[in-house]
């Protein structure tokens, strides 16, 4: 039947083709149904019309059948299913049937939606049965059918118009379901581009290369390593990339293209300085002949450094092993030996190999064996270290057990740690005496602190010291809580509260220039333990001497001090009466003191001087001499005896006799203390004496040539005499000349007298 005819509502179906299937007498009753009006002939007449119109109508639905038979056949052929149409665009045939999900969709049914594969749906007038009748040709067209209810399908449609006299008479689409192919398209381009991101993102260097070493490409790790572009590599040989010529002595590749399997080598390459291990896979063609080599390099300078300092720790660790006193065994949990050191081996005497195997049950008693058994079972079952002292053969051992734990963190060895703590703990003991002790030297030495920080607080009275010293002294003794004490002195009694005398005493005597004046005592309240002295130590009769000498020396110390004042009292009084111009004088502030002799010697008085130079002072002609009296003070030297002369304030010069001592305070001289006599009355006397000695040895010469000038006329005279014969004459002239003579001895015994005079003079160096 064409489509566009139309039947009654009730035939079953709506549909013609149904009424192959019904009886004549239900035909019938249907016609006779939906026409009552007819009469009987005419109902015979349409009932054997209808039974013809049944029977062809069987007829060609068999041919139908058969005709979809091998239309499915035909397309099934192919893999294909189809939809074909006619020129009006009415479905003439749709396969596999009406309920297919593809068939709704390229058909346009609302429930199932058509999209190209962006996404983007089709519309109506798109579909491809629509486009064939439009006299468009489509050849595998992929499409997506999603229906809300299921999982989305992917098609591959084909449409092709009908063309009948030249016009388009119908259509033809056919269709293949590719989801399989699809699916499997996309998990193939998931799986390369996870591949590809996976070579591009591996740590380690891929290349895949020729079997000639020529190389094709690596990943980045290598591009970056080599410090290349991809461009700059491909197609050189993988040798020329790190600059040599030829091949690499030990290659992978080589061995791989050779062997047609997997290479493994370990190398040094130094262009990189690096040690590298190459793993060369080889990939092989259909004929079993290697078509590429895929290269894998590993950076291992890590690991080989690792290796190399695993070799050093490993030998270290026997070195520390061996090298402490303590002796170290690792055992399994039955107590058997796996390995020790050589301490070990030397308390056991046996070399680490004989040991190695040995239970520890043979060195052992039986009974220290269930100890040391039950302590290896505590350890293992508890994974908690274990420590506890024991004694072997008179020696003390600290010993430890400590859990091994293997690879599944269970315990499978046990190492057990022994150290000889013998001479530690003696020590030891000796220490907690020591601290003992060192502890009551603390006291000790805090009570003299105290005593000392009493005696020399700047102002205290003596009174103030005996009392606040006598209540210092109980903390330095033992038993500070049973101590009382007392200090007796010059009839004064100064006491703790509670004092009293006990059997249990200790004394000893202050002494001030070697006299006693007085008693410190000390007294346990209650019987103590016998220590060194009764129930006091040694170190405590130190203490106690150490305290009255004190008191004693601080007893001198204040009557020196109470004489040292008489003393300075006295002292300025002479100072300030003295005739001596006495004066102290600093580098940097000048005179800081000048007796009031300085009034009568120079005519100043000591206000007018104070801050003064003594330079200024100083006549230039003794500037000399003054410096270089100073350059002696400035080297920490004494002067004595320094003439020098200063200008008094009329204007007069005074002669001073200057001795100067240096004041040195922390190694540097910082001033001067000066003494000065005036001597202006000695140097005149002095000028005096010079002048009349000069005159004596003027006198002397004169003498001596006055004798000579007188005795030769004498002689002269006294020769002409003799030739005068006047005896009158000559006696008078000879009297004369004796009474000359008389003069001229006159003249001789007052030149001895001057040498004698001038020879005193020099003798007392009065000249």
């Amino acid at each position: 039947m064409r489509e566009g005819v139309r039947m009654p509502e009730p035939f079953p179906g709506g549909n013609m083709e149904n009424l192959q299937d019904e009886s004549p007498a239900d035909l019938l009753e249907i016609l006779q149904d939906a026409a009552p009006c007819l009469d009987r002939r005419s109902r015979e007449r349409l009932a054997a019309g209808i039974g013809a119109l049944i029977d062809e109508n069987r007829d060609l639905a068999a041919r139908a059948a058969r005709a979809g038979l091998e239309r499915d056949a035909l397309l099934a052929a192919v893999g294909r299913q189809g939809i074909v149409y006619d020129a009006d665009g009415g479905v003439i045939a749709a396969g596999p049937g009406d309920g297919d999900r593809i068939a709704r969709a390229l058909l346009g049914r609302g429930d199932v939606l058509i999209r190209y594969p962006g996404g983007e749906p089709v519309q109506p007038g798109d579909l491809p049965g629509y486009r064939a009748l439009r006299g468009e040709r489509l050849a595998s067209c992929r499409y997506t059918v999603h229906d809300p209810g299921g999982e989305d399908l992917h098609v591959v449609v084909s449409a092709s118009p009908i063309i009948t006299g030249g016009a388009v008479s119908g259509a033809a689409v056919t269709w293949q379901d590719v989801t399989g192919e699809e699916q499997s398209r996309r998990r193939l381009a998931e799986a390369n581009t996870l591949l590809e991101g996976l070579f591009e993102n591996l740590g380690d260097i891929v290349g895949v290369q020729l079997p000639d070493r020529t190389i094709l490409r690596y990943n980045r790790a290598g591009y970056e390593m080599l410090g290349m572009t991809p461009e700059e590599v491909k197609g050189r040989k993988c040798y020329d990339l790190i600059g040599r010529t030829t091949p690499c002595p030990v290659c992978a590749t080589g061995f791989a293209v050779a062997s047609k399997k997997r290479e493994v080598v370990e190398k040094f390459v130094p262009e990189l300085g690096r040690y590298m291990e190459c793993r060369s896979s080889p990939i092989l063609d259909e004929r079993g002949e290697v078509a590429f080599i895929v290269e894998q390099l590993y950076d291992i300078t890590d690991r080989k450094r690792t290796e190399c300092a695993l070799r050093e720790s490993e030998a270290t660790a026997r070195v520390l092993l061996d090298a402490p006193e303590e002796m170290i065994v690792l055992v399994d949990a039955g107590g058997r030996i796996i390995d020790a050191n050589e301490t070990a081996a030397r308390l056991f005497a046996r070399s680490r190999e004989e040991l190695v195997g040995i239970r520890l049950q043979e060195f052992f008693s039986p009974e220290q064996v269930e100890v040391y058994a039950a302590r290896l079972r505590e350890v293992a079952g508890t994974g908690r270290a274990a420590r506890f002292e024991d004694t072997v053969e008179g020696r003390l051992y600290d010993a430890v057990l400590y859990p091994v734990r293997d690879a599944r963190g269970g315990i499978s060895r046990i190492a057990v740690i022994a150290r000889d703590i013998t001479e530690r703990k003696q020590a030891e003991d000796a220490l907690r005496n020591l601290t003992r002790d060192l502890n009551n030297r603390v006291d000790e030495l805090s009570t003299l602190y105290a005593v000392s920080r009493i005696i020399e607080r700047p102002g205290i009275a003596l009174d103030a010291i005996f009392r606040e010293v006598v209540l210092a002294l109980p903390s330095g003794w033992q038993y500070p809580e049973d101590t009382v004490a007392r200090i007796r002195v010059l009839g004064c009694d100064y006491r703790t509260e509670g004092f009293r005398e006990t059997p249990w005493r200790q004394m000893s005597p202050i002494v001030v220039h070697g006299e006693r004046v007085g008693m410190v005592d000390v007294c346990y309240l209650r019987e103590r333990p016998g220590e060194d002295e009764g129930p006091f130590l040694a170190e405590e009769r130190a203490l106690i001497d150490i305290v009255a000498g004190r008191l004693g020396n601080t007893m001198e110390r204040f009557q020196a001090r109470e004489s040292l004042e008489k003393s300075e009292s006295q002292f300025r009084e002479i100072t300030q009466q003295s005739f001596d111009m006495i004066y102290t004088c600093y580098h940097d502030s000048g005179i800081a003191y000048i007796s009031p002799a300085v009034t009568r010697v120079l005519g100043y008085t000591p206000d007018e001087l104070i801050g003064s130079k003594c330079r200024d002072f100083v006549v230039p002609s003794s500037l000399p001499a003054w410096e270089e009296g100073r350059r002696k003070i400035s080297r920490g030297e004494p002067v004595e005896g320094l003439e020098t002369e200063f200008r008094r304030k009329d204007g007069s010069v005074a002669y001073l006799e200057l001795n100067e001592s240096p004041i040195i305070r922390d190694r540097l001289v910082i001033g001067v203390h000066v003494v000065g006599r005036d001597i202006t009355e000695r140097k005149q006397n002095e000028q005096l004496r010079q002048q009349a000695f000069e005159q004596i040895e003027r006198n002397i010469e004169q003498f001596a040539i006055l004798g000579d000038h007188i005795r030769q006329p004498l002689q002269v005279i006294l020769g002409m005499t003799e030739l005068i014969d006047e005896e009158a004459a000559t006696g008078r002239i000879r009297e004369q000349v004796d009474r000359i003579n008389g003069y001229v001895r006159d003249l001789d015994r007052g030149w001895i007298e001057s040498r004698q005079v001038r020879e005193f003079l020099r003798k007392h160096e009065l000249a």
